[in-house]
């Protein structure tokens, strides 16, 4: 069984000391991408609503600098996550991120109940942060819609009261249900509606990757009329196979963040579902690979020089979300070596509880490299075999730095949401047992 630094107490707090400096530049910046760039224009209730536009207090930019006014719903997931660990670690006091967090449940609450913005309790991928609306011809995402879950239940469970029955309204509006569908005999989970106004259903989830949260979201909703049983669960594809002597189920691009997303919440160390699979020992292994892979192709100056941790992020030549590493379903074409190089430390940190060793001896090396410090901490990614540096911070990827990080150095985050009645039903309705 692959065990990560993370478990070995002595082994974690050495770690934590010799790289101290570095984790608590990096979470207090990536804190503050979440704190500054949220919308405060507009609240629910408030006199200055813009005739025809919606509350967007709360709303959270998908990226920095902002130009386009964009929010992402992931990012106000991690945000409200973020406000969490803004209270424990000093950042910010308890009453401010109370404050925050429960002005923005009850914006995302409106939002829900616009046909426009919503459908079946699911939201757009993006939304305008001036008007309140979805951006044009943008999905209704359901991963999208988890991550904002996931932080609202951790919020909820942090703060309780009020918050915490706002985050549960939240949850229990969600129709789970609404995104099934039958493929022979197989039920999957769709990737949400179409942007069109028809509402179709997406592709589906039919591979792992970063979609482990909505099953146990599903499988533990407050809203039994919702709720899954555990067939979708347990009907996706799992292919098996190894990079060295790392053997893992893996992904279909093989990018590292869909090892890492729905373990910023979900504590699955400890746990294996009926088929004996352990989420937690399968990240370690994909991430030692990742690492590895990175290693192996060091002709690469990115590679030789420390960078490692291949995932979705912008390149020389736009956003993409192919880079990841072997084994992987999808098989690169030509043009991938032109981006092969490029790499976001956001790879490397949300693995941190998985390879801690690897992990923090990146992010030293990525804070020596002048280019790559921003307002918010690292910037998105770079490319020393082209010379390229990100301008942009994008907030799922200073989420999950920032979770991970917290997770590694206390389990910050752990150690709220796992007490989460509805988090520890999915897990039991799904056939989870701790070993």
């Amino acid at each position: 069984m692959a065990v990560s630094c993370l478990s070995l107490t002595a082994c974690g707090k050495d770690l934590y000391q010799k790289y101290k400096s570095n984790i608590e530049k990096e979470m207090r910046l990536s804190f503050d991408f979440f704190w500054e760039e949220a919308s405060p224009l507009r609240e629910v209730g408030s006199s200055d609503i813009i005739e025809g536009n919606l509350p967007t207090y709360g709303l959270i930019a998908d990226r920095y600098p902002n130009t386009s006014g964009t929010a992402s719903v992931a990012s106000v997931g991690y945000g409200l996550s973020a406000y969490v660990i803004g209270v424990e670690e000093g950042y910010i006091t308890r009453e401010q991120g109370a404050e925050r967090t429960e002005k923005t449940l009850k914006t995302m609450l409106a939002l829900q109940n616009d046909s426009d913005v919503a459908h079946e309790g699911f939201f757009a991928h993006f939304i305008n942060m001036i008007t309140g609306k979805r951006v044009n011809g943008i999905e209704i995402s359901s991963v999208d819609t988890a991550i904002l879950l996931c932080g609202a239940v951790h919020a909820g469970e942090y703060f309780g009261g009020e918050i915490k029955e706002l985050a549960t309204e939240l949850y229990s509006n969600v129709n789970w249900k609404s995104i099934e569908r039958k493929k022979g005999s197989k039920t999957y989970l769709t990737m949400g509606f179409s942007g069109d106004g028809n509402y179709s259903l997406l592709g589906n989830w039919d591979w792992y990757a970063e979609q482990l949260m909505m099953y146990v979201l599903g499988a533990g909703s407050p809203n039994e009329q919702y709720r899954l049983d555990d067939k979708t669960y347990y009907d996706f594809t799992r292919n098996e196979g190894s990079y060295g002597e790392h053997k893992f189920i893996y992904s279909w691009f093989g990018s590292i963040f869909t090892y890492q997303f729905s373990h910023a919440w979900i504590d699955f160390s400890g746990y294996k579902d009926k088929n004996g699979t352990d989420w937690h020992e399968n990240s370690v292994n994909a991430s030692k690979a990742a690492y590895e892979f990175c290693r192996d192709r060091s002709h690469l100056e990115t590679f030789a020089k420390g960078g490692w941790g291949l995932t979705a992020c912008d390149t020389p030549d736009g956003y993409s979300g192919h880079l990841g590493a072997q084994p992987r379903g999808w098989s690169a074409d030509g043009n991938y070596s032109k981006i092969e190089a490029t790499v976001a430390p956001c790879g490397a940190l949300g693995s941190v509880v998985f390879t801690p060793e690897e992990s923090l001896k990146a992010l030293e090396y990525y804070q020596s490299l002048t280019r790559l410090q921003g307002k918010y901490g690292l910037v998105d990614a770079y490319n020393l075999d082209r010379n390229w540096y990100a301008n942009d911070s994008i907030g799922i990827d200073k989420g999950i730095t920032l979770l991970m990080l917290s997770n590694f150095k206390n389990r910050g985050v752990w150690s709220t949401s796992m007490n989460n009645q509805y988090i520890q039903n999915g897990l039991k309705n799904l056939g989870f047992t701790a070993v």
